[in-house]
C-alpha cells in the first residue's frame, strides 16, 4: 500500500474537514493527534481526539472520529521530523 506522507498539523486539519462532514460533525470544535512513538520501527501510531460544542450526539461523532481515522490511516503516514 503506497502512503502519502503528511505533517501532523496538516494531517489534524485533513481529520477536522473530513468529520466535519458526517452528520454530527458541525459540533467538532477541534482535532487533536495523538502519537505514540512506541510503535515498531519505522511505524508511528496515532489516535485523533475530537473537542465537541454542547449539544453534540457523542456517538456521531465518536463514529465519524474512528472512521476518519482508519480511512486517514490507509491514505497517510506520519512525518516525524515535525
Amino acid at each position: 500500500m503506497v502512503t502519502t506522507s503528511i505533517s501532523a498539523k496538516d494531517l489534524e486539519l485533513t481529520a477536522l474537514r473530513e468529520i466535519r462532514a458526517f452528520p454530527g460533525g458541525e459540533y467538532v470544535v477541534s482535532v487533536e493527534l495523538e502519537v505514540d512513538e512506541t510503535g515498531s520501527a519505522g511505524d508511528t501510531k496515532w489516535t485523533l481526539t475530537a473537542t465537541v460544542r454542547d449539544g453534540a450526539d457523542l456517538d456521531s461523532v465518536q463514529y465519524a472520529v474512528s472512521t476518519t481515522c482508519r480511512r486517514l490511516k490507509h491514505r497517510y503516514s506520519l512525518r516525524t521530523d515535525w
